[in-house]
């Protein structure tokens, strides 16, 4: 279960840091449609880790696009975009998405 764990949480890096390009996210502060992409393309990395591992289910899909998407959602509609990497908002943030990975994996 920990390598699974390590998997998911490594596609949850790529997808929301390397895949987010700089500019991918100062246009979705402005672009609803470019915060759907991004969101679906973080739950489209998680989810084929899903497959990989044998963990996944449609529904899980599209409560990992739904759910990240109303979480950077709220972040981007609350707060500013200056934020420093480790203020608590942006921690809360990592951790919210966290636990819908880890509501997926163990809500078989």
């Amino acid at each position: 279960m920990f390598s699974i764990l390590v998997l998911l949480i490594a596609g949850h890096i790529f997808a929301d840091f390397f895949l987010q390009l700089t500019r991918l996210a100062a246009y979705k502060r402005k672009k609803i449609m470019a915060l759907a992409a991004h969101a679906f393309t973080w739950a489209l990395v998680i989810s084929l880790a899903l497959v990989l591992t044998g963990f996944f289910s449609i529904w899980k899909l599209f409560f990992l696009f739904a759910t990240h998407f109303v979480i950077d959602f709220l972040k981007i509609r609350l707060f500013t975009s200056s934020l420093p990497k480790l203020h608590p908002v942006n921690i809360t943030d990592q951790l919210l998405h966290l636990a819908t990975i880890l509501a997926v994996l163990f809500y078989c």
